[in-house]
């Protein structure tokens, strides 16, 4: 009985009762234990799933095929409902699907944008995970998966004055984004600059904010001091988060290395602005960043692994480094030696957006007002490279391909 029961919570467990299964698990695990002197294996839900088939090449080319939307749609008529992909925590991507909701009501201070593309990223693939979930007591259209978002501005609440019906706008989002309709705060919403697609202005909203906060800030990897002078090394420069930071940074004149997984991917990565592309299956990155700073290593390190890759960052560290870490995709339970660290009087830092204040993100936003529209405005900075497009009744296929590093740049789903 107990090892039906147990079995029977750990299912509830991919769904939005999470926390308590959570805690139901681990009683009924000492029950067991007690009972019969062995137990079943105990493990987190989204530590056992295995990754998803890749796409087919026949599928990629599809996607690449990416067609981009330049002019502004025009403003709709606003529904009651809207459509929007569905997931369960914890599900396979070929168990996501399409649903129907209301609209989100539009508040005081509120921006309600008519989605055109939603931009698909690596936080999107954990929450259906069951990892990065929304508060419990979110709205309904917060439960919605996608915090990034282009459009079309369909409505304003009182008080917002910088955007109006029909302005090409990027957003970022709490959640809500892969849907028809979504609202943010207008602290959270960014125009897009002219020559700039709709799909290309879906790749900004989460990698900008999240880059530039992480990298640019003086709390964080204060980049912008002395530039000229600091080395960044980037983990996985063809991905999303990747790209641009490399791009940033070399727009700000910043000596760039990073670590990618193919000979295609160390293309790319050059394309982005990498300086240097170390290819982390055939050498040590440890020893390649020191060999291509001249023994220094890297003033600062972005990072989205963590796990085993903690020691050696810290190895790769320069004096007075800083790692900046953005995920945990290989653990987040580490190990390192600590002396190494206080012996460079070097730091770690490093966080999401979503639990960031209204006020945090609209500073953000001013900063990429300040320092990076002006730049798209001159050509001086590539608008950010969208790999293809998908519909949002193919999101799944998105996950799949972002769980695979399959994707180069960014994917967006076209609502």
């Amino acid at each position: 009985t107990l090892q039906f029961l147990y079995l029977i919570v750990h299912r509830c467990a991919y769904t939005h009762y999470y926390t308590h299964s959570m805690t139901m698990l681990r009683s009924l695990h000492r029950l067991c234990t007690r009972a019969a002197g062995t137990r079943p294996a105990y493990t987190r839900p989204h530590t056992t799933m295995s990754k998803p088939p890749p796409v087919s090449a026949a599928d990629l080319a599809r996607i690449v095929a990416t067609q981009a939307c330049l002019a502004a749609p025009e403003v709709r008529p606003l529904p009651a409902e809207m459509r929007h992909v569905t997931y369960t925590p914890g599900c396979t991507p070929d168990e996501m699907g399409m649903g129907t909701a209301a609209v989100p009501a539009v508040g005081a201070g509120d921006v309600l944008i008519q989605v055109a593309y939603a931009g698909a990223g690596g936080t999107d693939f954990a929450q259906r995970r069951g990892n990065f979930n929304p508060k419990a007591d979110s709205p309904p259209h917060h439960l919605i998966m996608g915090l990034e978002v282009s459009g079309v501005v369909a409505a304003v609440g009182e008080g917002v004055s910088d955007f109006a019906a029909g302005d090409r706008v990027c957003a970022l989002l709490y959640g809500g984004g892969y849907a028809e309709y979504a609202v943010a705060p207008q602290e959270q919403v960014l125009e897009i600059p002219e020559g700039f697609s709709l799909a290309e202005g879906a790749a900004v909203p989460e990698n900008f904010w999240t880059v530039w906060t992480n990298l640019f800030e003086p709390a964080f990897g204060n980049l912008l001091e002395n530039p000229t002078e600091k080395t960044l090394l980037v983990h996985g420069g063809a991905g999303g988060i990747g790209s641009t930071a490399l791009t940033l940074a070399k727009a700000f004149g910043i000596r760039t290395v990073t670590t990618v997984s193919s000979a295609e991917k160390a293309d790319a990565a050059k394309r982005f602005g990498a300086d240097v592309a170390i290819d982390y299956t055939e050498e040590d990155f440890v020893a390649a960043t020191k060999a291509a700073t001249g023994g220094r290593g890297a003033d600062v390190i972005l990072c989205i692994l963590g796990g085993d890759y903690m020691a050696r960052n810290v190895d790769a560290l320069a004096m007075h480094g800083r790692l900046v870490q953005l995920g945990l995709r290989r653990g987040r339970e580490v190990t390192f030696d600590f002396k190494t660290l206080m012996s460079k009087w070097a730091m770690v830092t490093g966080g999401h957006m979503r639990p960031r204040t209204l006020a945090q993100k609209g500073a953000t936003r001013d900063a990429l007002r300040e320092h990076v529209l002006p730049l798209w405005r001159s050509k001086a900075l590539a608008p950010p490279e969208v790999m293809g497009a998908l519909p949002f009744g193919e999101a799944g296929k998105a996950h799949q391909m972002l769980e695979n590093g399959q994707v180069v740049g960014k994917l967006v789903l076209q609502a």
